[in-house]
């Protein structure tokens, strides 16, 4: 017969866990408003290094350094080797939601090891695990929130006998953290030094003070020996500084003023602990309750160290660090140039760190009630996020509705005259009135606006162009091409202006729900066949003379030229590359005298009828330089590793192929490597050149 006297704090706590991650799985979008940006970047990162993802490639470029908002990147990336996009996300939010209640019971467990009631607090890391920041889609501090708490924790289980095995588990757990988000690291290195300074300065300050009659000589020794373990903790703490210090003169350098919000906000999102609130103000009257139980706990810890004559503790280091944080997110500026959400981020740590200091080993009385409290408060709070999520889920699926009709190696933006807005009815507590009202918006995070990056993560290839993150160096992704061809518009509550109409002038609306228009730039009925001339046996053929815009244009050849841009039912190039023409040898053919060159990777787009096809391209030297290509023709090598060299100055290369989605793309490239050249002004560089293409239609045997 079951018992619930067997029941222990461990089972409570899956309970909880499994609670607060059910709203992942039973809804089908997670409404956070940057999360799906690191989806689609994360499958940026996954598929980049393909080149038939010329629209990619094209778009953006890859920032591989090491810094700060990498962790979830490569987390994701890795999770799309296995996973579709959204249950990837999915996957990566109940580790990142989930690790956060085990770090805090971790941590917490080191700092109250053996005690009676050592987890009362413990339960504060549920309702801090989904918080605001989660829900602004800031996945990477997400998971700073963890390791920040297994670093700290860590630290303090082994901070009286620290072995070189524990000062590597540090080092990788303080690197994590720094990984993740630059603000946790810093924090936690604040938060160490304090701790680490209180607990191995104080017995020194305290020896000097009991030896202060034995003369100055003796008072110094005992001082610099009392010193030493300060000397070997900020000893191995160096590399830890350094890593903080040079981001830290980095930042500086960019960006040497802040913007701060004011005293009025501070006051208003202290009071309203603002850090766990998200889509409305529904929170905020409850969270005040916790404020008060929290209270109610300081009073009774106060009593019982007063009972027990308890005056210094260790602990005492974590209402310093709580002390030092609450300073800190007062003075802080919300932003720093790009970086934002500094105050934000600082409060998440104030209670946090206050739960560390309260004293746990009370009476049953009161441990079973502010445990009970806090169990309550987690749930509540967890239920409403819950009620929220099956509100505005069903809003990101209809905005999400049109991804499937996104097509292979296209570009897109999106418009709305409002990102908050939401069919849904939102309580809002008017403090003015001090009664409930209903809103049809999301207050402080806008779960719509980069949702629409869902819409480039199920086609092959899709340039997302409003991808917020590539504006900015401390992510992965980087713009390149800021002038990319716009394919689609997704429109979420459309804007009715001038402006938009203008901008969508040559596009159709090829999808429309209630709220939702998707509109695809218009298309030629089928290839402009008058553009090509037929062989005696009656075939088609297409040819093309690649050179400068005032080249000499082979005969029966269209010229290409560097800004030949690929237009519906014709051809053209397809990406921004090639950046350059090349004029040679006037004593070649028209053909092979000049050419279009690059460095990067270039795609020519040929719309065609469906058939069989033999196509011919020729490429030829810059003078004594030295050249590779690599060709894929709609996706399938077709030519890998041909080297051009001035021994044979031209080069022909045919290859035969079924074309069967109306278009012939070809995309060329150079190997990764650098090819060495003689040529002075390209010693360096690795480039193609090509000189032009010929496309007869052939009949299967």
């Amino acid at each position: 017969m079951f018992n619930w006297r067997n029941l222990s704090w461990k089972h409570l706590f899956v309970v909880l866990l499994v609670l607060h991650i059910l709203p992942l799985w039973i809804f089908a979008y997670f409404p956070s408003q940057d999360g799906a940006s690191h989806v689609y970047n994360g499958l940026v990162l996954k598929e980049y290094a393909k080149h038939e993802n010329y629209k990619l490639r094209d778009a953006w470029e890859l920032n591989i350094t090491v810094f700060p908002n990498w962790l979830s990147h490569i987390l994701l990336a890795a999770l799309l080797y296995i996973f579709p996009p959204v249950i990837a996300e999915k996957v990566f939010l109940t580790i990142a939601i989930g690790m956060v209640p085990f770090a805090f019971f971790y941590f917490l467990n080191a700092v109250h090891r053996g005690q009676e009631g050592q987890y009362v607090y413990a339960w504060l890391g549920f309702p801090f695990a989904l918080n605001y920041l989660l829900y602004m889609g800031f996945y990477n501090f997400q998971l700073s929130i963890s390791f920040f708490f297994f670093s700290f924790g860590f630290w303090w289980k082994h901070k009286d006998d620290i072995q070189v095995k524990h000062l590597i588990w540090l080092y990788i757990l303080l690197l994590l953290t720094y990984l993740s988000h630059i603000a946790s690291y810093g924090l936690v290195m604040l938060g160490i030094s304090i701790a680490g300074g209180c607990l191995f300065g104080a017995p020194a300050i305290a020896t000097a003070w009991r030896t202060r009659g034995e003369g100055f000589i003796a008072l110094c020794q005992k001082f610099v020996v009392s010193l030493k373990p300060l000397f070997r903790f900020f000893l191995y703490m160096v590399p830890m500084y350094f890593v903080l210090i040079e981001y830290y003169l980095q930042s500086i350098k960019r960006h040497p003023q802040g913007n701060h919000r004011g005293m009025e906000w501070i006051w208003d999102y202290f009071l309203g602990v603002k850090s766990i609130v998200y889509f409305t103000d529904w929170h905020v009257p409850v969270n005040r309750f916790l404020l008060a139980v929290l209270a109610m706990a300081i009073v009774i810890s106060i009593g019982y160290r007063i009972y027990r004559k308890e005056w210094v503790k260790q602990t005492d280091a974590f209402l310093l660090i709580a002390i030092v944080f609450t300073y800190m997110f007062i003075r802080a500026p919300w932003s720093y140039g790009p970086g934002g959400w500094i105050n934000d981020r600082i409060h998440l740590y104030i209670l946090l760190m206050l739960g560390a200091w309260l004293i746990p080993n009370m009476g049953k009385l009161p441990r079973y009630v502010l445990t009970t409290y806090l169990i309550l408060f987690s749930l509540v709070h967890c239920g409403r996020t819950a009620y929220d999520h099956g509100r505005i889920a069903p809003e990101i699926a209809e905005l999400v509705s049109g991804a499937h009709l996104i097509e292979p190696h296209t570009n897109f933006r999106h418009r709305s005259t409002g990102w908050h807005k939401s069919v849904a009815q939102f309580e809002h507590y008017n403090s003015g009135t001090k009664k409930w009202e209903l809103k049809n918006q999301v207050k402080y995070v806008t779960p719509f606006v980069h949702s629409t990056a869902f819409y480039g993560v199920y086609a092959k290839d899709v340039g997302h162009l409003e991808n917020y993150e590539a504006a900015y160096y401390y992510f992965p992704v980087n713009r390149k091409n800021a002038s990319a061809p716009i394919d689609y518009f997704v429109a979420w509550y459309p804007p009715d202006t001038e402006a938009f109409r203008r901008e969508t002038t040559n596009y159709e609306i090829i999808h429309e729900t209630e709220h939702l228009q998707i509109y695809r730039k218009k298309r030629a009925p089928g290839p402009m066949l008058e553009l090509w001339d037929k062989t005696e046996e009656g075939n088609l053929v297409i040819r093309f003379d690649m050179q400068p815009n005032n080249g000499e244009t082979a005969p029966d050849h269209h010229a290409i030229g560097p800004n030949t841009v690929y237009e519906s039912g014709k051809f053209g190039w397809d990406t921004l590359a090639p950046h350059e023409a090349y004029s040679g040898n006037k004593s070649k053919t028209e053909l092979s005298q000049d050419a279009v060159w690059s460095k990067e990777d270039a795609a020519f787009k040929l719309d065609l009828p469906n058939g069989n096809y033999r196509v011919t391209n020729t490429f030829s030297t810059a003078g004594n330089a030295k050249h590779t290509v690599n060709l894929l023709a709609n996706g399938t090598p077709v030519l890998k590793g041909l080297t051009v060299t001035k021994e044979v100055e031209v080069h022909q290369h045919t290859y035969t192929g079924e074309v069967t989605d109306g278009y012939l793309t070809q995309v060329i490239f150079t190997p990764k490597d650098r090819v060495k050249t003689d040529v002075e002004w390209n010693k360096k560089d690795h480039f193609w050149i090509w000189n032009g293409c010929t496309v007869e239609q052939i009949q299967p045997k």
